[in-house]
Order: structure tokens, then C-alpha cells, then sequence
């Protein structure tokens, strides 16, 4: 990271959201963009490359857990009912 990157994120600690970050997570899901910033943004504000890899994994684990692909809206919608 460069020393302006460095500089901001320690004022703006816990508050930067890495947009580099965004496609990594995104991958094949249909999630809106700021959704994942969110997330990011909670889980992934620091300079710490281990805390960073341990947030965009809890990132995914939620997405996961949270968002259902396009091809499984009826199944859901089955189990629902």
C-alpha cells in the first residue's frame, strides 16, 4: 500500500472500504455492489492482510448463508410456503 493508502486508513479507521475488494468477493453472485461494500466495509477496514483474508471469508460465509442464486427462487418459494 502507498503512504496515502496507509494514511488513510489510519484516520479513517474502521471506515475504509477497498473497492478492490468488491470483485474479489463478487465472484458469480447476483448481490448489489453496495451490499458487498457494506460488508466489506464492516469486516475488512484495516491494513492487516490476515484480518482482511478472515473478513472477506466471513463476507462469503454470509453471503451464503443470506442470498439464494436466481435458479433456486422456487425451491425457496416451495420451502416457504
Amino acid at each position: 500500500m502507498t503512504n496515502l493508502n496507509n494514511k488513510i486508513c489510519d484516520v479513517f479507521a474502521g471506515l475504509v472500504v477497498r473497492k478492490d475488494l468488491v470483485k474479489t468477493v463478487k465472484g458469480n453472485a447476483i448481490v448489489p455492489s453496495y451490499v458487498l461494500e457494506y460488508l466489506l466495509g464492516q469486516y475488512c477496514a484495516t491494513n492487516d492482510e490476515d484480518s482482511i483474508e478472515s473478513g472477506i471469508q466471513t463476507v462469503k460465509e454470509i453471503l451464503a448463508k443470506h442470498y439464494v442464486h436466481r435458479n433456486e427462487a422456487g425451491l425457496i418459494r416451495s420451502t416457504i410456503r
